[in-house]
């Protein structure tokens, strides 16, 4: 996937290795809708998704046709980074914005009719996101310097349960309100948890890790496309946060490609300031958490110990020269580099839904 269209890869099988999942089922129709009735709304629910995935917007669109049937108007909010998105996509929908004033934020999290509504990843820096680690983003400035400062070391730690991910979970201790955590990959849902935000998110985890696949060897080139579900390759940060996602299985000096669009430009904050000179890689060490810093972490970390690469829109300039990455113009340049680096006999590992390329922790 390349955006809003597919890239074609031209290999021999014997030069293909596609990295699929097929622990990673999809819920049928029928099992769904019961699934999402034995949710609790009424007439007081405030309906909360924080992200516009499809997944999401499927499942909150099946939560709105229910309570229309029963007869009852949810109330719909959202984070603003989500909410213009969410718009576009739940038409006919008024869709207030959550800001970060405390007093209304502290009202929602204390009502026990307040629903939110999560897809449930893993994640490069806390080990997996859901509503606990989006909360602390988007409102706790704080706890999210703290997390950031809990780490045990810097480099990208996916599907592991760590102190920064504990200090996203010690937010929620004692929140009223619930939350239906969503797990799913390009194709569909797998699972729907509902139920206290802790409660539901854990549930979500234990889920995605009966889901993981075997650690693959130490893999010598990988490819990775993005998630279609979440328009990861809309930005810089998200399809990055797909590669750190994956790098566990690489070798030392393995050639890693993310083919992303990022029609969208860079995302983070941290990858804007560090493309137009505003901080230094190193600038992470002493600095206060603000968004994306976790990118520039990572990059300092490891782009030295494997060859990095992207398929991008992004101008070369900052992807090559301030980024440090190398840059292919198209999919075939990439392959074919990956094959005279590798040897002709070289199998070349392709992840295509990196929402399902769950790999179980070394050890």
């Amino acid at each position: 996937n390349y955006g809003s269209t597919d890239v074609i890869v031209d290999l021999k099988v014997e030069n293909l290795s596609l990295v699929e999942n097929s622990k990673f089922e999809i819920l049928n129709s029928e099992t769904l809708d019961q699934e999402i009735e034995s949710i609790e709304i009424g007439d007081a629910t405030t309906l909360i998704p924080l992200d516009a995935s499809n997944s999401t917007v499927q499942l909150v669109s099946k939560l709105i046709a229910l309570a229309e049937a029963r007869g009852i108007k949810l109330s719909i909010e959202s984070i603003p980074k989500a909410r213009k998105q969410l718009s576009n996509k739940l038409q006919n929908q008024n869709i207030g914005n959550i800001d970060n004033n405390g007093e209304h934020l502290q009202g929602l999290i204390k009502d026990k009719n307040t629903l939110f509504v999560s897809k449930t990843n893993i994640d490069p820096f806390f080990g997996y996101s859901g509503t606990p680690v989006t909360l602390l983003r988007e409102f706790e400035q704080d706890k999210m310097n703290e997390a950031f400062k809990s780490r045990t070391d810097n480099f990208p730690h996916p599907a592991l349960i760590g102190p920064p991910i504990e200090v996203a979970n010690k937010l929620c201790e004692g929140m009223n309100a619930k939350s239906v955590e969503i797990t799913s990959n390009n194709s569909g849902i797998n699972n729907v948890f509902y139920g206290a935000i802790l409660q539901s998110f854990h549930n979500a985890i234990k889920n995605l890790e009966s889901l993981a696949i075997e650690d693959k060897q130490e893999l010598k080139s990988l490819i990775v496309g993005t998630n279609t579900d979440t328009n990861s390759s809309s930005t810089l940060s998200s399809s990055l946060s797909l590669l750190w996602n994956s790098v566990n299985v690489l070798k030392r000096n393995a050639i890693v490609v993310s083919v992303s669009e990022n029609n969208k430009g860079f995302g983070a904050k941290a990858l804007e300031k560090f493309a137009y000179g505003e901080i230094k890689l190193e600038d992470y060490k002493n600095s206060t958490y603000f968004e994306g810093l976790e990118h520039i972490m990572f990059i300092n970390e490891l782009r030295e110990k494997y060859n990095i690469a992207i398929l991008s829109s992004l101008p070369e300039y900052y992807l090559k020269e301030i980024f440090g990455l190398k840059v292919f113009s198209n999919i075939q340049e990439a392959a074919e580099k990956i094959l005279e680096t590798n040897g002709k006999s070289h199998r070349i590992s392709i992840i295509q839904d990196p929402n399902t390329a769950i790999f179980k922790k070394h050890g």
